[in-house]
């Protein structure tokens, strides 16, 4: 049988004993004893839905069974609470309201771009934080991605699909900010600026006449 409760001690612990509780309860992840018992709480910054967890005291806390109300433990807490084996650790991460159980979040998303991936190191995010790498699907912060000719964002540089000449759909490499190729941008000859990136001849009309020109002045 589970040994904790896990979830908004206010559903378990009895009417009579909740201002006891009350008395000598921390909010910030530590332990504190209750009738013999060690317990542990971190505050929500508010009632609500935290990963399935209901609030209605701004508290969730990890609880023995032993110190709530049989009852309530025997009727089940599926529906808005958990029961666990071990005495996890609890912790509320700001800027977001997440809480955080033995390293996982209840409540948020881990980024998994590539700082965080190559760094080993976590970031719990909210769900309107994050995005879907546009190339492999990963979780990402929209603040960690990187961003290409669209408006997808990217878990790294890797995922970002190669840029393509918007005339003929030939690669264009992603460090020269351009949208169109060379080829299709100047004449393979005179190298002038197209008018028409259409244009396949090798020179311009400029270069022709000039061409003709001279022509004519060597007939002379």
């Amino acid at each position: 049988m589970s040994q904790y409760y896990l979830g908004d001690p206010c559903y378990v612990i009895p009417d009579d004993d909740w201002g006891e509780f009350c008395d000598v309860m921390n909010y910030d992840g530590s332990d504190f004893e209750f009738k013999g018992h060690t317990c542990k709480c971190v505050g929500t910054g508010g009632d609500g839905d935290f990963g399935g967890l209901s609030v209605d005291a701004g508290i969730i806390g990890i609880v023995p069974i032993e110190a709530c109300d049989p009852a309530i433990i025997k009727a089940g807490v599926s529906g808005y609470a958990r029961l666990i084996n071990d005495y996890a650790e609890l912790e509320f991460q700001e800027g977001g309201d997440i809480i955080i159980v033995d390293g996982e979040a209840l409540n948020g998303y881990e980024c998994e771009c590539n700082y965080h991936s190559r760094n080993g190191y976590t970031e719990w995010l909210t769900e309107d934080n994050i995005i879907e790498c546009g190339g492999c699907g990963r979780t990402i912060g929209w603040e960690c991605a990187e961003y290409g000719s669209n408006d997808d964002g990217y878990c790294s540089e890797d995922c970002i699909p190669p840029m393509e000449c918007e005339i003929c759909c030939d690669e264009i490499d992603r460090d020269e900010q351009k949208k169109i190729c060379d080829e299709c941008q100047y004449h393979s000859e005179c190298e002038c600026e197209k008018e028409d990136y259409y244009d396949d001849s090798p020179k311009c009309d400029d270069c022709l006449k000039d061409d003709e020109k001279e022509k004519k002045d060597e007939k002379k």
